[in-house]
């Protein structure tokens, strides 16, 4: 274990302790980017970087495409896609509202909607991977519902 003269060998330790670990947390996201492999299954997607809208833009949009994310210029009015989400692994495409509506099953079930990964609002978004059917929509929201009871 370190032994530190004062407070100031302390605290100059424990920031470049800090910067290297924030360092360390960029190269790996970083590498696990550059490395994306195409998408099988929505646990597939890898978590969606905080980052500034630019950089989502030019780089982390193209990238999940490139991995098999279906852009929202492809999306089908009424569809159901399977994909990641916070919540749930299958939404519906809403072309009137540009959004995905899907079961949520916090505290008792309800509608909910969330944006493409295109839109990043600062909020949890759905990453479409593949077209999905009614009967997949119905029967996930109904086993997610049935483990919440």
């Amino acid at each position: 274990m370190d032994k530190f003269k004062d407070k100031k060998n302390f605290d100059d330790f424990v920031k470049a302790r800090l910067e290297k670990d924030k360092a360390d947390t960029e190269r790996r996201l970083r590498d696990r980017w550059e490395n994306l492999q195409p998408f099988k299954t929505p646990q597939d997607v890898p978590t969606l970087p905080n980052v500034d809208k630019k950089e989502w833009n030019d780089y982390f949009v193209p990238k999940l495409i490139e991995a098999g994310a279906i852009p929202k210029k492809d999306l089908v009015d009424g569809e159901y896609y399977i994909g990641d989400h916070r919540c749930t692994r299958i939404a519906q495409w809403n072309e009137k509202k540009q959004m995905f509506n899907y079961w949520k099953m916090e505290f008792f079930p309800h509608w909910d909607h969330c944006n493409h990964f295109e839109d990043d609002d600062g909020f949890a978004l759905f990453v479409p991977i593949a077209i999905g059917t009614k009967e997949e929509f119905d029967k996930y929201s109904l086993d997610n519902f049935r483990k919440k009871k």
